[in-house]
C-alpha cells in the first residue's frame, strides 16, 4: 500500500506523516505551544495496537497537567522514539520533527481520508484560536513551515 507521502492532522492536534505502509506521528506546534514546556513524555510500547483516536500516550507539562496523545489512524506501533525518554525537551523545540513520538503501521488507508490536509488544519486552527490568548501570527511566521 502506497500512501503517497502526504502529512495530515487531526482535530486534536496530532499529525501523521504517512509513508508507504506506515506512518510517523506526533503533536503540532500549535498545540506544544498551547500546552507549554514538556516535561515528561509516555510512549505507547513497540507492537502494541491503537484504534484510531485512541490515546496511545501522552505528555505532561511543567504545571502537572497531563494530554493525551491520540493515534491518528489504527494500527501497531512499530517504533518509537527513544530519544524523548531521556530528553523530553526535545519536543517543545521540534513537535514536527526530531520530536515525533512514534512510527504506527496504517491498517486503513481510508481512515486518512478522515484527516486535514495543511490547508484544512490552518483553518481549522484560525477558527479555534482564542483571541485573548494568542492570535494566528503566534503560531505562524510562514505557511511554508508545513
Amino acid at each position: 500500500m502506497n500512501l503517497n507521502d502526504v502529512k495530515k492532522f487531526t482535530a486534536t492536534h496530532e499529525w501523521i506523516e504517512v509513508g508507504e505502509s506506515d506512518g510517523v506521528v506526533g503533536i503540532t506546534e500549535r498545540i506544544q505551544l498551547e500546552y507549554g514546556d514538556i516535561i515528561f513524555v509516555e510512549l505507547p510500547a513497540v507492537g502494541d495496537e491503537y484504534e484510531q483516536d485512541e490515546p496511545l500516550g501522552r505528555v505532561e507539562v511543567t504545571d502537572g497537567n497531563t494530554f493525551p496523545i491520540h493515534a491518528p489512524a489504527t494500527g501497531e506501533i512499530k517504533e518509537i522514539n527513544t530519544t524523548l525518554e531521556e530528553d523530553p525537551d526535545l519536543i517543545n523545540h521540534s513537535p514536527e520533527g526530531d520530536g515525533w513520538i512514534c512510527r504506527i503501521s496504517i491498517e486503513s488507508a481510508r481512515e486518512l481520508d478522515v484527516l486535514m490536509d495543511v490547508d484544512a488544519y490552518i483553518d481549522y486552527e484560525e477558527e479555534e484560536l482564542d483571541d485573548e490568548y494568542m492570535d494566528e501570527e503566534d503560531f505562524y511566521d510562514e505557511d511554508e513551515a508545513y
